[in-house]
């Protein structure tokens, strides 16, 4: 498919605004520290057993891994932010597709911190808190309330599915994609 500048700008900006909330320890770098902090913070959060840490832990690393983020490997912000624009916009295969659906649910299952099938309002909070730590309460709740598109007071993991497919495949401006990890960085 054939992109306009407008929209190869527009996906750009929002995999700017993953790369940044990624960079956890703000040292310009994506590396597995940030993910492992993001572990740690998630659960400290949740304030979840250490048998759901562990699963978060892991689950949480097995993305580090799949982006081949292991020992001292470091991607300075951008250039990941540009890479991953780059591979997903040229990727519209099969493989690809399978590839983000499975890492949005392993993180559908990570910010489900109790495991009842759905993602409540706190559950929301305290992951745009890790990710998101300048988002304000109000900024929380709408992006929560974007994406429960039932508008039943939680997000199901198809809605947590539509959300992430619209944030890291669309290329139009929608208040979803603008919701899902909260306000877009310029």
């Amino acid at each position: 498919m054939a992109y306009t500048e407008q929209q190869k700008a527009y996906h750009l900006r929002k995999m700017r605004t993953r790369a940044a909330r990624l960079d956890i320890n703000k040292d310009g770098f994506i590396s597995r520290e940030d993910y492992e902090i993001m572990s740690k913070r998630l659960a400290e959060y949740s304030k979840v057993t250490e048998e759901q840490a562990k699963k978060i832990r892991d689950s949480v690393l097995a993305v580090a891994d799949s982006i081949k983020l292991t020992g001292d490997t470091k991607y300075p912000v951008e250039q990941f932010a540009m890479k991953i624009s780059q591979t997903i916009l040229g990727n519209t295969g099969e493989k690809n597709q399978t590839d983000l659906h499975t890492s949005h649910n392993a993180l559908f299952d990570v910010i489900d911190t109790n495991g009842d099938g759905h993602i409540s309002v706190e559950e929301f909070k305290v992951y745009l808190k890790v990710v998101a730590p300048g988002v304000t309460e109000d900024q929380d709740k709408h992006a929560f309330d974007v994406i429960d598109a039932d508008k039943n007071g939680e997000i199901s993991r198809e809605e947590f599915l539509a959300a992430a497919e619209d944030f890291f495949i669309g290329v139009e401006e929608t208040e979803l994609a603008a919701a899902f990890m909260g306000k877009l960085v310029d």
